[in-house]
């Protein structure tokens, strides 16, 4: 059941008039998605595997199109070698993420067959992707909030694009909001958009970057500001404005202010970092070459093929998924059927 609040929400993002493929689009941070229900969805099919990853994700995806309506569904993974690029400016960029950590101690004894089954469930998820009438986006070496944040720009920038709901956990992607483009947050089950930002920050989404960057990111192992928390940040520096500050215009604050404050003179020595912080994280000017914007587009650009029922059923019987979606014809029918193609 939705509560009022996101219902109205929810409504308020739905243009009835008209629509076009591109009216509202849906962009899914599909890792993302894929990793939180492979930790926490226990189901086994069966044979005693487990396919929590694979039937989680398929069943995100069809609440999500159930609750937004879009015209237009893109699914987005991480490429190959995804952090390669990041690594060579950064090396120690997401240094701190143990391999040998398992998610999900519930259902596997080891890391080993965790990722074994991690990696098939992912591959079979593709083909089951390649069933519906959605658009897939992977480029090697580039990282999908990369991705994302530049095919949110381009839908947003067309006149005939009246939303792009982002529907991932992670917080880094409230620096794209704006009049266009909403985040949607699957775990708190909220719609973020510039007003939910600021009410929850205190900061204004355009300057959500600048935000981060100050703060760090220890997922990442990105350091940030030693001693500046949030609080400290906004009584710091006036974020709440629309206007959008650079890493220029906090340095020249800083300056004219380090007597005031110790915290400003901290700043100053933290520039180098800082730096690297705002060009990682920054995914409303992605750092991607020219050919790899190019190759996204040319993703975008390519037919979106109809909804392809029943092979689909083929393999979600094969896989013994059972019940794992009730009235899977229905489901499908429901969520897919409804697409845009044109």
């Amino acid at each position: 059941m939705f509560d009022k609040k996101f219902l109205l929400q929810v409504l308020d993002s739905i243009v009835e008039d008209k629509p076009t493929k591109n009216s509202r689009i849906l962009v899914i941070d599909s890792m993302n998605t894929f990793i939180r229900n492979f930790s926490s969805v226990n189901t086994l099919n069966p044979a005693g595997h487990h396919i929590g990853g694979l039937v989680g994700y398929l069943r995100s995806v069809g609440y999500a199109i159930k609750t937004f309506r879009p015209t237009r569904v893109i699914l987005v993974f991480d490429g190959h070698g995804s952090t390669v690029n990041k690594k060579n400016l950064y090396p120690e960029y997401k240094g701190n993420r143990n391999i040998s950590r398992i998610t999900n101690w519930d259902i596997f004894d080891d890391k080993s067959e965790e990722s074994e089954a991690m990696s098939n469930q992912m591959t079979r998820l593709i083909q089951y992707l390649k069933q519906l009438p959605v658009s897939l986006v992977s480029i090697d070496k580039i990282e999908a909030d990369d991705s994302i944040g530049l095919i949110a720009n381009h839908y947003a920038a067309e006149e005939d694009c009246k939303t792009v709901t982002i529907m991932s956990a992670d917080k880094d992607f409230y620096q794209l909001i704006s009049d266009k483009i909403q985040v949607y947050s699957p775990i708190k089950k909220k719609v973020y958009k510039v007003n939910d930002v600021l009410e929850e920050f205190n900061v204004h989404p355009n300057n959500f970057l600048i935000y981060k960057a100050l703060l760090g990111d220890n997922s990442d192992n990105l350091p940030g500001v030693r001693g500046l928390g949030p609080k400290k940040i906004i009584k710091l520096f006036p974020l709440n404005e629309q206007q959008e500050y650079k890493l220029e215009d906090i340095y020249k604050i800083s300056a004219d202010n380090a007597k005031k404050s110790p915290m400003y003179a901290s700043i100053l020595e933290t520039k180098n970092q800082l730096n690297i912080n705002y060009q990682l994280m920054n995914i409303r000017e992605p750092n991607i070459s020219d050919d790899s914007k190019e190759d996204i587009i040319n993703l975008l650009n390519e037919e979106i093929t109809s909804l392809n029922v029943g092979g689909f059923m083929v393999l979600y019987e094969s896989d013994g998924l059972v019940n794992s979606i009730p009235n899977t014809h229905g489901w499908l029918s429901e969520n897919f059927g409804s697409l845009i193609l044109r």
